[in-house]
């Protein structure tokens, strides 16, 4: 019987310090968000842009695809994301296309893009590169719709 408990408190302990987080949902297809007609659409970077890994707080995808006023030291509207490692920049022209869309089920709960570039990596796409809504940028935008800022994203051929 101690063994079982002994064997129970580990066990509970790796729970605990793992985390127990659960995966976040793929909302792409739900009603609520509006999102099905915006995945698979195709767009061209219009400026570089880096393949970066974040720290804390981002959700749970390894890559992420930056905008320029997050790693170019020389950009007039400079502001570094914190435990941020830029992995490779990227060309103005580099292909995107638009994924699904993540429900994070942790304390956030938030909602994130992914994407997939041309070389097979998929990515998060940061909220720089969308049009303002009001489930990517809530308090900015009463709108439910999907779409992409022009001056970081032009529609591919």
């Amino acid at each position: 019987m101690k063994r079982l408990v002994v064997s129970l408190g580990i066990s509970g302990m790796g729970l605990f310090l793992s985390g127990c987080a659960r995966p976040d949902t793929d909302v792409t297809s739900s009603a609520s968000y509006n999102f099905s007609s915006f995945a698979g659409t195709a767009w061209k970077t219009k400026v570089k842009t880096a393949l970066a890994e974040i720290g804390q707080g981002m959700p749970r995808y390894k890559l992420h695809l930056v905008a320029p006023n997050s790693f170019d030291p020389t950009h007039p509207e400079y502001n570094p994301i914190h435990k941020m490692g830029v992995i490779a920049e990227l060309p103005p022209g580099t292909r995107v296309c638009i994924q699904r869309l993540m429900k994070s089920n942790d304390n956030w709960g938030g909602v994130w893009v992914t994407a997939a570039l041309d070389d097979g990596k998929f990515v998060h796409l940061m909220p720089d590169f969308l049009a303002k809504n009001r489930f990517v940028w809530p308090g900015w935008s009463d709108s439910k719709e999907w779409g992409v800022d022009p001056k970081m994203l032009d529609k591919a051929d």
